[in-house]
């Protein structure tokens, strides 16, 4: 039995839960079973909706303070213990070196670490990363071990970041098929737009799935002062699950032409594939792009991403347009900059797409479940 501890709410928004859900697909997928195990009824309801179709995963509410991890391992080992976990994946930036240490004596432990802010006592340490050489795992992990007492097992690079199977499976493909897809050995649907005769710019704009630099109307505010919006200038706005202002948003998408409001997006991979640039929050998402090869100008939202801006924005890549921490009129004006040189210069966008072939192929999780089990 697989268990997975992760949380997701205003504050930490859906990534990290949507990767360890994509993850926990892969197990089933595999023949395990996998229990979710979550601090309190906030990251209950958005977890619940996400895997309401899919049965083989369980769900265990620990009425904790999400933030406080060792103040939860009283009862987060006695239900590892109850329900029979042999690894336990921990996604989380509130871990302590006690709080694997003391998960250690029960089960093997998996950590799927971003920053590498501490090492820590586990079975298999995961940073999917393209920046994870600036760090020395391998010396950092030389004499680290977990519950087995073998070394420390690190799987790095995006070849372990695990995206949605959508990202990485032909389009016709068999959609009541959610796992036994992820191990068909198919190609991912390139759609070439280079030379195309279009005059419109389809822009996915998305920021995460709380927005909680609130984004998402200012930019729209300043997209529709510049003229950017109706005529050739069609932006598809995807609107998460905690964006506070949702209602005002819709609002001012219905007095604009050439602004379209996405909620619950079930097919992200399919809506990327049918714009020619994306306007996106630092994250997991510029990863997705990349899988579908699809242009992208983006913001830094936490201190936590300023490695992921330096790989992501190299030469030729993606492009970079400032921290919305420390000057969001700035980031915003980059924003309408960049969008309106490469709507001048479309030649600009086959550059970059060319750029994001072989990043990544996506089948990250494929590989997480393969070792853990192995």
């Amino acid at each position: 039995m697989i268990g997975i501890r992760v949380d997701s709410n205003s504050i930490i928004a859906t990534g990290h839960m949507m990767r360890c859900i994509t993850i926990a697909k892969a197990v089933i997928s595999c023949g395990e079973s996998v229990t979710f195990f979550i601090a309190d009824e906030e990251s209950q309801v958005l977890l619940k909706e996400k895997i309401k179709d899919l049965p083989d995963i369980h769900v265990i509410t620990l009425n904790t303070v999400w933030d406080d991890m060792e103040g939860e391992l009283p009862v987060l080992i006695e239900q590892l213990q109850l329900r029979n976990i042999d690894t336990l994946i921990v996604d989380s930036y509130k871990v302590t070196y006690d709080y694997f240490k003391a998960i250690d004596r029960v089960c093997r432990t998996v950590y799927i670490d971003d920053l590498h802010e501490g090492i820590y006592p586990v079975d298999i340490l995961i940073n999917y990363s393209g920046y994870y050489d600036i760090f020395d795992y391998e010396k950092d992990y030389s004499k680290v071990h977990g519950h087995d007492m073998m070394p420390t097992r690190l799987l790095l690079g995006l070849m372990y970041a695990p995206l949605r199977e959508q990202f990485y499976t032909v389009e016709n493909c068999d959609k009541e098929s959610k796992v036994a897809s992820l191990y068909e050995d198919i190609n991912r649907i390139e759609v070439e737009k280079d030379g195309r005769d279009k005059a419109d710019m389809d822009i996915l704009f998305a920021c995460g799935g709380a927005d909680t630099q609130n984004m998402i109307l200012p930019t729209l505010n300043a997209v529709a002062d510049r003229g950017l919006c109706g005529g050739s200038y069609i932006w598809h706005v995807v609107v998460g699950d905690y964006v506070a202002n949702a209602d005002s948003i819709e609002a001012f998408a219905a007095m604009h032409d050439g602004i379209t409001i996405h909620r619950s997006v079930q097919d992200m991979a399919a809506l990327m594939r049918s714009c020619d640039l994306a306007v996106v929050a630092a994250g997991t998402m510029l990863t997705e792009c990349a899988a579908v090869r699809l242009p992208a100008v983006f913001y830094q939202v936490a201190d936590n991403q300023r490695y992921g801006t330096e790989y992501w924005s190299r030469p030729g890549r993606m492009i970079y347009a400032g921290d919305v921490t420390k000057d969001k009129d700035a980031v915003i004006a980059a924003i309408i900059r960049e969008v309106t040189a490469l709507k001048a210069d479309t030649s600009r966008l086959g550059l970059m797409r060319t750029a994001l072939v072989s990043i990544t192929d996506g089948r990250g999780a494929k590989r997480i479940a393969e070792a853990m089990l192995s």
